[in-house]
């Protein structure tokens, strides 16, 4: 079994939850507010500025030249999917500058991109990677699943294209790049790394639910 297969059934329980949150159903059935919308968007753009400088300092934690070339295309894909999808998302669901200036982060979100920033120094860049990848995955999952349950309502919601983005190939494939580098890098660790791995994998699915939770 590959490594990234015993992480996916580590976090599988709390993955469901959130494909389940009334949230995301509600965007899926397009009955969602729009100021909630709204409000994500706008903490979801924070996070991911927060998202991309944890990444950038990643690339202190290794002079490995593929590893760094990875993390600069992720970087690079990430600030991609922030242009492509939640700036021109922001603008059609009237969110302006001076409301991107004067929000700032929920505490669940705040307190969750400070436990992966912090994993750096604590347990180095495997730890980093694994964090990071949940965020990632998770969205792919929550995407892919919330479609296909929801296809009918889907097709007629304001919110599809927030589903469209998390389910183009382009985000797929640039998700199994990094599942499949960290199966590369975690092939020969003990054990004991591995169950921490796991351990930091599902508690950054946890934090993903809290900040669901209280959007």
């Amino acid at each position: 079994m590959k490594y990234t297969q015993t992480l996916f059934e580590k976090a599988e329980d709390l993955w469901k939850e959130a494909a389940e949150n009334p949230f995301v159903t509600e965007m899926a059935k397009g009955t969602l507010e729009i100021d909630r919308f709204r409000n994500y968007m706008l903490q979801d753009y924070l996070y991911l500025l927060d998202y991309i400088d944890i990444l950038k300092y990643m690339l202190k934690y290794t002079d490995d030249p593929f590893l760094e070339d990875f993390l600069l295309d992720v970087i690079q894909e990430t600030e991609r999917e922030t242009n492509r999808v939640h700036l021109p998302n922001m603008k059609k669901a009237g969110i302006t500058q001076e409301q991107i200036k004067n929000c700032s982060l929920v505490p669940e979100a705040a307190e969750y991109l400070q436990y992966m920033r912090n994993l750096l120094p604590q347990e180095g860049l495997l730890a980093g990677l694994t964090a990071l990848l949940q965020c990632s995955w998770a969205y792919a999952y929550i995407g892919q699943n919330v479609s296909a349950k929801y296809r009918e309502e889907l097709s007629h919601s304001p919110y599809k294209s927030w589903f469209d983005a998390y389910t183009c190939p382009e985000y797929i494939e640039a998700n199994q790049k990094w599942i499949d580098l960290l199966d590369k890098e975690t092939a020969d660790i003990p054990s004991n790394l591995a169950e921490k791995l796991r351990l930091i994998f599902r508690k950054c699915a946890e934090y993903e639910n809290r900040f669901w939770d209280v959007m």
